[in-house]
Order: structure tokens, then C-alpha cells, then sequence
């Protein structure tokens, strides 16, 4: 699975599912650092995961017996 921006890089032809993005301009007002386009790939992949967790029947127990220590399953009410 690759997220990215650009459909003819390495990683998106080697990739067996391809999820892509555009992104017309970074915020950065030097135009040097990838700022808007790590946030879209961060939000796809966030996308992603909750998909997955729902069409597998994810639980927060599933959550809390994975989590390092559980912490996150068990805080939340």
C-alpha cells in the first residue's frame, strides 16, 4: 500500500494498492518544506486505519491487549 503524491514514483509502481493525493501547494512560504502535504498523508493514513479497524470488528478490548500497557484503551471512557 503506498500513499503519495506522485503516481509515477518508485514506490507507487512497485505498490500493489496505490492511494493518491495532491497537494497544489505547500504552506510553507519558502516552498521547501513539505508541511500540507505531510497533513494529507497523515489524515489518508488516519482514514485508512479507522476503515480497516471497522471492517475487521476492532474492539477497545482488541485496542487495550495490543496497546503497549494498554494505556490508550484504558483512559478512554
Amino acid at each position: 500500500m503506498a500513499l503519495t503524491s506522485n503516481a509515477g514514483s518508485d514506490l507507487a509502481r512497485e505498490a500493489h494498492h496505490r492511494l493518491l493525493y495532491c497537494v497544489p501547494r505547500e504552506a510553507c512560504p519558502l516552498e521547501l518544506a513539505p508541511t500540507a502535504s505531510t497533513t494529507a498523508a497523515l489524515a489518508l493514513g488516519d482514514a485508512l486505519a479507522m476503515v480497516l479497524l471497522e471492517s475487521r470488528g476492532f474492539t477497545r478490548d482488541d485496542f487495550a491487549r495490543l496497546h503497549p500497557a494498554g494505556n490508550l484503551a484504558s483512559s478512554c471512557s
